[in-house]
């Protein structure tokens, strides 16, 4: 799945996720006899004769409410009380080891493992949506099930489902694999449903023999929701007509939301649906339709009837049911909105050609018969990889040629390369549990460079994974509260944080360093013996380190005494990345590599003193080797290691960790520090310094000096440089750094200072991305890129030329006789020229770009406009974009986050966003389906630039009255801004004395 820091949403109920209805206390007037009680900090009193009558009328009502609820309720409002033992008699859970995670409570309500005595085989669900009035949709699953130890209860998942107890049977499955009925049927003793759990329990009689097949037979309704989760409903708009589709988003836990299953990833079977659907629509799923026969009593009703799938996940099953069409080419077909499926062509032409390349890498055939990519113009994730029915958002699967921007035509065919390389990481070997989703999506998305460069290497894509997956990850890694990459987890909150940056970018870092040391062709083998070994299985990682030790070793890459195991559990089981400082030995040919772990706080804070395995390349100022990136030595989990090598000892400077391979920093001495500056200053020779390791240097330094590991005078002092720098990825990692510290100076009076050091720094690269023809560009995505970059850079720091050219570009838009068909602006421009004219411009811009918004129906088009509409100055302006994302017209439910994430990005707007935040969290969670973690996304972005102890202080206050669960998440946010408030204080003089330096100024 491909993340868009958009968080799954849950059902907003009159109930909590306990089933309980909140109480509504009622105020009296106290006589002089009293009985008092309290509950949620206030007190009631009630007279004691009153008390009485109430207490007899309260326990016959128990009695007759538990009468019917026992005879007659869902189960949807049946819950067995936490002490209770119902789970299955002497049965351990799938995993009871569950460290104390970051979301806290008790065991009991954090593990929510299955029994491990029922494995279910085989699914055949079958679904009647109503795709208008209610969208309620009726269905019945049949699991056949097969006992792996004696038990009386079957437990599988379910979430907002309506069950009665009289549409529940399980019988015993006749020989042959035939289903048995009322004559092989078991009596059930009770049903149960444990809300906090999302169990639903069957309590049988007869005890379940070990070996013995069964088949649970539950027919149940529920309601096709807007929450963008599970099986939803969306809608688009034709001339006016509303137009309604419903489809399915199922990871992680979803899938408990569309039938009862056993909602685990190591829990495969086989899946045929049977869908029946309005005549007028279609329905596709993971497999075929096999046929399609009229329904037997709805006239304008078909039912369409899907081949058996291959053993999978209930996570990967998906369907969507639309008025869409579709374009293919062999297998592969590409479905979107009639108005939008010429925009489909390009995701349909990159497709096949990576298929063909995964199915060359990895040496294993695609096993479906298919392959569907569908664009919906509302899901919540960018995409998600079912096998065989790839869901998209619409901007990570449609490209309109001379419209859309060329980094959307590169995200589209990276997207469709993550997705594509589940089919073998995920779908074909899919992870025992969610503490190892690193695996599905650090794979997925190192894998979408290596696609990506197959099949358009003049985008030079691999150049830009430091900068854009190892160097921003870094710094989410180096808070003492992020997490290990492989990381026990219980409940679905907890699995939810696991889709990070931690498993998708540090995942994906890792396996880059694992191919680089082990070399590109042991690396290869290793992986397709693994995948071909565990095929239609679960797996862990230990099954990775066992394969691609065996390969290693075969190869003699590792002796006897190691294994990747030893090497790599030092990197998915703890937590953080080292630094390695390099420094001299006078008077000797050794080197000192001392290692400890980075963090930005207070490293007492940090869990211990872990050790890592470090790969150890590097080269010097006369050797200069950038290309070979297999390591000389190890640092082999120890705090010190000594390397002997004359050619270290004497070189003028020495470069470590060739072009980042390894995931750690680097330090040295400041002896080295300033040779390697020097060398940078000579425009001449800073090329003999690979681009990669360039843009290194500028992270570690500027890093290190953030982290205290090092002056501001040594860092800012190499970025000097810069001046004679025109590399795209090394300008990338110093845009970056500077980001931060412009957003720290950005609300002070030496904020100037800054600017004018950075317009000075820009000036020779603004000068040629500015001089080149940039209409006679468009194929030199490279170029493009960088271009957009150094332009939003130079406009945000006011450059005069910059905000002079694109208001008068906007205005030109303006004053074209028709807007919406004619947009003279260049696509890949649109977003700097949106931005100034709207930051410098009126209530008229602002509403001039609100209605192309609107009227648009290009995905990526409303993707500018709506972060463009963030830049405003105006106040009111920025409260009423807000106020209209949640006001369900016009603005998704899947864009609210961009417009916070927008209006964030000013000084101006980020504290009205954090104010409208604070005063509407309520309203907010409610509209986007009440999950809490939707509120910690916005409030990351509203809090991103606090900095002082005033705003600390309103965070904390904020936190502590929503009385919000202290999660991982929101321990970042709070960590980061304490970080921000101490960078301040420890930082911001000496960083203003030192850029007065540079301009030549006297300190005031």
């Amino acid at each position: 799945m491909v993340v868009k820091e958009m968080p799954l949403h849950e059902n907003l109920s009159l109930e909590n996720r306990h089933g309980n209805a909140h109480a509504v206390p009622a105020s009296s007037n106290a006589p002089a006899a009293t009985t008092t009680f309290s509950g949620m900090g206030r007190r009631y009193s009630v007279s004691l004769t009153t008390a009485v009558l109430l207490a007899s009328f309260f326990v016959c009502t128990l009695l007759a409410v538990g009468f019917i609820v026992y005879n007659f309720a869902t189960c949807g409002h049946l819950e067995a009380a936490p002490g209770e033992n119902i789970i299955c008699t002497s049965v351990h859970l799938r995993n009871s080891k569950h460290s104390k995670g970051a979301s806290g409570g008790s065991k009991y309500d954090r593990d929510v493992r299955l029994p491990t005595s029922i494995q279910p085989l085989k699914y055949n669900i079958t679904l009647e949506p109503e795709m208008s009035g209610n969208f309620s949709f009726a269905g019945s699953v049949q699991i056949r099930v097969r006992v792996l130890e004696d038990c009386y209860n079957i437990t599988m998942h379910v979430e907002d489902l309506n069950i009665t107890r009289n549409d529940v049977a399980v019988y015993r499955a006749l020989p042959g694999g035939k289903d048995g009925w009322e004559e092989n049927s078991l009596r059930i003793h009770k049903q149960y449903l444990v809300g906090a759990k999302q169990f639903f329990i069957i309590q049988l009689y007869d005890k379940l023999r070990r070996g013995t097949e069964y088949v649970v037979h539950i027919r149940y309704t529920g309601i096709i929701k807007d929450y963008l989760q599970g099986f939803y409903r969306s809608s688009y708009e034709v001339l006016n007509e509303t137009r309604w589709l419903a489809s399915t988003q199922f990871q992680a836990t979803d899938a408990r939301r569309a039938f009862p299953c056993f909602d685990e990833p190591a829990l495969k079977a086989n899946f045929t649906l049977h869908i029946a659907r309005p005549r007028h629509l279609t329905s596709i799923s993971n497999m075929p339709i096999i046929y399609s026969n009229n329904h037997e009593s709805l006239a304008n009703y078909v039912w369409d009837h899907f081949a058996e799938s291959l053993p999978m996940s209930t996570y990967l099953v998906a369907f969507a049911i639309t008025d869409f069409k579709h374009i293919s080419s062999g297998n592969f077909s590409v479905w979107a909105r009639a108005d939008a499926i010429k925009s489909a062509e390009y995701a349909l032409s990159v497709g096949p050609k990576i298929l063909d390349f995964l199915q060359s890498f990895f040496g294993i055939p695609f096993p479906l018969p298919k392959i569907d990519m569908i664009a919906l113009p509302e899901f919540q994730a960018g995409a998600m990889e079912n096998w065989g029915l790839i869901t998209f958002r619409e901007t990570a699967m449609l490209y309109d040629k001379g419209v859309a921007t060329a980094s959307n035509k590169q995200h589209i065919a990276s997207v469709v390369g993550h997705e594509l390389a589940h089919q073998w990481f995920g779908n074909l070997v899919t992870p025992s549990w969610w503490s190892d989703i690193w695996l599905n999506e650090g794979f997925a998305s190192y894998m979408e460079y290596l696609t990506a460069n197959a099949v358009a290497p003049e985008w030079k894509l691999l150049d830009e994974f430091v900068v854009n997956e190892m160097q921003t990850v870094f710094q989410l890694d180096a808070l003492t509260s992020t997490h290990k990459i492989s990381q026990e987890v219980g409940n679905p909150q907890e699995i939810f944080e696991l889709f990070d940056r931690i498993s998708y970018a540090k995942g994906s870092t890792v396996i880059r360093m694992m191919s680089h040391f082990l070399t590109d062709t042991v690396f290869r083998r290793g992986l397709s013996k693994y995948l071909s070994e565990m095929a239609y299985k679960s797996a862990t990682q230990d099954d990775l380190w066992r394969f691609l030790t065996d390969e290693a070793k075969t190869s003699g890459l590792l002796d006897s005494s190691t294994s990747v195991k030893a090497i790599m559990d030092t990197w998915t089981l703890q937590a953080g990345y080292p630094m390695v400082k390099i420094s001299r030995h006078p008077n000797s040919d050794a080197v000192r590599l001392d290692q400890e772990r980075f963090v930005y706080g207070n490293s007492s804070h940090a869990n211990g003193h872990p050790l890592w395995w470090i790969p150890i390349t590097f080269t010097t100022a006369d050797e200069l080797h950038f290309d070979n990136t297999r390591p000389t030595t190890w640092i082999p989990c120890t705090k010190t290691y000594e390397l002997n090598n004359r050619n270290l000892s004497t070189a003028k400077w020495f470069i470590f960790n060739i072009q980042q391979t390894g995931f750690y920093r680097v330090n040295y001495d400041l002896d080295n520090w300033r040779a390697i500056t020097q060398h940078l200053m000579d425009a001449t020779q800073l090329d003999q310094i690979a681009p990669a390791n360039r843009a290194q240097l500028i992270d570690d330094v500027m890093n290190l000096a953030r982290g205290s590991y090092l002056s501001y005078d040594t860092a800012l002092n190499l970025t000097r440089y810069l001046a004679y720098e025109t590399n795209r990825v090394a300008w990338k990692a110093a845009i970056t750094n500077f980001n931060f510290i412009d957003s720290m100076f950005i609300n002070s009076g030496d904020y100037d200072l800054l600017k004018n050091y950075l317009l000075k720094l820009l000036s020779r690269v603004y000068n040629e991305v500015v001089d080149k023809d940039s209409q006679s560009d468009n194929e030199n995505i490279p170029l493009l890129l960088k271009r957009f970059e150094i332009l939003s850079m130079a406009c945000h720091l006011g450059q005069q030329q910059c905000i002079s050219d694109s208001t008068k570009q906007f205005q030109n838009w303006v004053q074209a006789p028709n807007p919406d068909t004619y947009n003279p602006i260049n696509p890949n421009m649109r977003g700097i020229v949106y931005c100034a004219a709207i930051q410098y411009g009126t209530e008229h811009e602002w509403d001039f770009a609100f209605e192309r918004y609107v009227k648009t129906n290009v995905p990526a088009e409303k993707e500018l406009l709506l972060s463009a509409l963030g830049c405003s100055k105006e106040p009111w302006l920025l409260y009423r974009y807000l106020r209209r994302s949640i006001a369900g017209q016009h603005i998704r439910k899947q864009d609210v986050f961009r417009v916070f994430a927008a209006v964030s990005t000013t000084v101006v707007g980020q504290q009205i966003a954090f104010d409208y935040l604070r005063n509407n969290w309520q309203e907010i969670n409610t509209y986007m389906g009440s999950q809490i973690s939707n509120i910690h996304t916005l409030l990351k972005f509203a809090s991103k630039r606090m900095n002082s102890k005033f705003q600390l202080a309103e965070l904390e206050d904020f936190v502590r009255d929503a009385r919000w669960a202290y999660d991982r998440p929101l321990q970042q946010i709070l960590e980061q801004v304490d970080i921000n408030v101490e960078w301040m204080n420890r930082n911001y003089n000496s960083i203003v004395k030192w850029l007065q330096r540079e301009a030549g100024t006297q300190p005031t």
